[in-house]
């Protein structure tokens, strides 16, 4: 990024100034010594539990936290033998965080060294949620390959799930299973979607991007209801075995530019 832009921005945030129009509406690059808790909120919770198949410890805080300039997320994985608990075990624990505010269309940026263990759920993802048909939800998560026909067995971290819902039963939503590369390779990323919630000549959809390749485009099940951004690994029952003790995802920053478009509900 360009420094005089970064500097604007943070200068903008701090005073509470308008930023200049087509600029990010949204930026934290993590180089402070804390989380900036004036836009992030630290998750402490479990969801997505399906004890027929597995258990997992949630998310929790003391996972999440900022140093040399990255956020850092810590998982936790079968063979962790340490003293930090998560919801009821202390293995198969992430950690997470999602914004204070809620975004509608937009781009959403995220540079990031990913969790490279197919055991444990690397994710980006927006999220509002009312009720169960009122579930409006844009998922980027690593690994993939284990949707149908494939299983938590094949799960490859090179692989990517892209998902977007409207509610929580199968019609509901339209999921890609796609491979994206060395996801492995200890290098930074850029992983992006573009959300049109429609109008001004803008057909809805939802566009991911990696390293700026257009991978999938939804223009089916598309949310159109404002939503927190999350960050966060956890671990659902649908992926690969967590055996490994920990490992981390590594955020550079993130930036959301927001469309405004007609399509927006808050």
């Amino acid at each position: 990024m360009n420094k005089k832009i970064k500097n604007l921005l943070i200068t903008c945030m701090f005073f509470g100034l308008a930023l200049p129009a087509n600029s990010q509406d949204f930026f934290d690059d993590f180089n402070g010594t804390k989380l900036n808790r004036s836009l992030w909120d630290k998750v402490n919770s479990k969801w997505g539990e399906d004890t027929s198949r597995t258990t997992h410890g949630g998310v929790i805080p003391e996972h999440v936290y900022v140093k040399d300039g990255n956020l850092v997320i810590k998982a936790n994985g079968n063979f962790y033998k340490g003293k930090v608990w998560g919801h009821g075990q202390k293995t198969k624990v992430g950690g997470a965080i999602s914004t204070n505010k809620r975004f509608a269309s937009g781009r959403y940026e995220i540079r990031a060294k990913i969790c490279p263990q197919a055991g444990a759920l690397s994710a980006f993802w927006t999220y509002y949620y009312e009720h169960d048909t009122i579930n409006h939800e844009i998922d980027f998560e690593f690994p993939g390959r284990n949707q149908k026909p494939n299983s938590p067995e094949t799960s490859d971290i090179n692989w990517g799930l892209m998902t977007n819902w409207r509610g929580v039963a199968e019609k509901d939503h339209r999921n890609a299973d796609v491979y994206f590369g060395n996801q492995a390779d200890g290098q930074y990323h850029l992983y992006r979607f573009e959300w049109h919630t429609g109008g001004n000549n803008e057909k809805p959809r939802v566009e991911w991007y990696y390293d700026d390749k257009l991978m999938h485009t939804s223009y089916e099940t598309v949310p159109d209801i404002a939503s927190k951004f999350w960050i966060g690994i956890w671990f659902p029952w649908w992926i690969g075995r967590a055996d490994f003790s920990t490992d981390y995802m590594y955020v550079d920053w993130i930036k959301i530019t927001c469309f405004r478009e007609p399509g927006d509900k808050s």
